[in-house]
Order: C-alpha cells, then structure tokens, then sequence
C-alpha cells in the first residue's frame, strides 16, 4: 500500500509540474534527480538544475569535490532540463542553483528580481559535425556560418534528411538558430524536408545522427565523451567565438547558504583547476575551458 500510495504522488506531481509550466514548452519539469553526489542521499541541501553538462560527469567532480574540501554532511543532487525549465525551477525554489547557456535570460531573470549572482563557471563549445562521407562538402577551415550555409545548399538538393535539429529551446537550439540568422537562413521557420526536428537531450541527438548520417550541432563535452559510441561522424568546424557556449550559475533572490557556498566553490581557483584538466585522463584532452578561458 505504502508503495502504491508513493507511486500516485509521484504521478501527481509530474502532472502538476507539466501544467503548471506549460506555457513554455512540452518538456515537462523533473521533479526526479538525475544524479545525487555524496553519501547522506537522504540529506539533500543543494539542489542543480542544467541540461547537457551533467552527462559529461563534470557537476558529479565539482559537486564530490566541494563536498570533500569542506567536509559537509549533506548530498548534492543534479536535475536534468533544458535552460528555460531550468530557470522556471530556480524561480518556483524546487532548485537552487541553475547552470545555464543564456545569458539574455538569465539577464531578464535578474532584472525581473526573482534572481541572482550570475556567474560564468566554465565554457563548453560547440561543433558542427556530421558524417565521414560529407555530402555537404564542408572543409575543416569552414567558419560555423559556412558550414550551415553549405548543408543548407545541399539539402535543396538531396530534399530528405540531411540536419538534425533538436528545437527544444535549449542552448543547443538556441546557438543554431543564432547561426541560421547570421547565415541568412531560416530553416527553423520554413521547415523544408532536409531540417528534421528532433527532440532529445545531446547524447540521443548525436548518437541519431551518426546512425542516420546527419549533420548537426553539438557540444565538445558531449562529443569527447560519446565519440566511442560514433563510427560515422567527425568534426567539420570548431573554435572562435561563433562556437563558444559559457555555462552560467545563477542563485534564486532568497539563496540558501549552501547554495552560496557552493557558488563561491565553482568561483574558487580550486574549481576553475578542476574545470581546466577535467577529462583529461580519460579522454587525453579536457572537455571544458575555464571561465576566464574562452578556447582551448
């Protein structure tokens, strides 16, 4: 019985959370950690919300590490979502910090009042990639608007699936749309049969696209840590400020202390080392840039 009852709770919830921010799109909020990071799992005192950097591993080294050097008793969990849900739980409380890509939005949440101490904590960055074969003809020189611009004019003529979009709002979505416009394009709103719509997170997407030989937009901490599952796709264009994705945190205007604890962590120089060589020993390469490092 107990069982059952925890059961319908639950399914309550997730169908409270899907009406109650509807608004801005289909995903539904998470009200489930993904992960939670230390041994008193029971004893949760901060709570993450962000989308892609989380399957990379990077919040589980940040969040086991502050939980070592300042040896608290309590767990740290992570929630996954895209940014505009992860900023729509920073404001309803049921997170504490967001990690998000958007700097416009977390600007408008500060502005609004319902925000505070954006930081920048560390920069991913993005890369167009697609199959070995190359039908789009892209060059390792291409700039990300030439590379757009190109699969673009290949799609006109191929007229079936040739790019993977995941038009979720995320800030995956976001930065390719910011490319379209700057290559005078708009696929997103004239939806021709070459621009297919998928909505997932960024491992699905690219392991999609590999399968089905597509190019798309991706990010390096999501390719270096899933390439081994890749046998048709490479890197076409990467590096310079087109590409660049900074991870931002951002507290609610009531922050708990825990939370501002571990916001003046992530700023430490302890954090930012750990950013620079994370991936390092697994990959031969780290996957992020610190803060202050806006390339590789």
């Amino acid at each position: 019985m107990k069982i059952f009852l925890n059961l319908a709770f639950l399914i309550f919830l997730t169908l409270f959370s899907h009406a109650a921010f509807a608004d801005t799109d289909t995903t539904i909020v998470s009200l489930v950690p993904k992960e939670i990071y230390g041994a008193k799992t029971e004893n949760i005192k901060i709570r993450i919300g962000n989308g892609g950097a989380g399957p990379t591993g990077i919040l589980r080294a940040l969040a086991e590490d502050f939980i070592k050097d300042s040896g608290v008793d309590y767990s740290i969990a992570w929630y996954q979502d895209i940014s505009p849900n992860t900023l729509k739980q920073l404001k309803n409380g049921t997170i504490d910090i967001a990690l998000v890509y958007e700097k416009s939005q977390g600007d408008q949440a500060q502005k609004e009042g319902w925000a505070m101490n954006y930081t920048p904590v560390f920069n991913d960055h993005f890369l167009v990639v697609g199959p070995k074969t190359n039908p789009a003809k892209l060059i390792q020189s291409d700039s990300a608007i030439v590379a757009f611009s190109k699969i673009a004019a290949y799609g006109k003529k191929k007229m079936q699936n040739v790019f993977l979009s995941r038009d979720d709002n995320s800030g995956t979505n976001i930065k390719e749309l910011e490319i379209w416009r700057m290559a005078k394009l708009a696929p997103a709103e004239t939806e021709p049969n070459w621009y297919f719509k998928y909505h997932v997170f960024p491992k699905d997407a690219l392991l999609y696209a590999d399968k089905n030989s597509l190019y798309l937009l991706t990010d390096f901490g999501t390719w270096l840590s899933n390439k081994d599952f890749t046998t048709n796709s490479q890197i076409y264009s990467q590096g310079g400020e087109q590409l660049l994705n900074q991870c931002f945190a951002l507290l609610g205007n009531q922050p708990r202390s825990e939370a501002i604890a571990f916001l003046n962590y992530l700023k430490s120089e302890r954090a930012q080392k750990l950013v620079a060589k994370f991936g390092t020993e697994k990959y031969g390469e780290p996957l992020f840039t610190a803060a202050k490092q806006m390339d590789f």
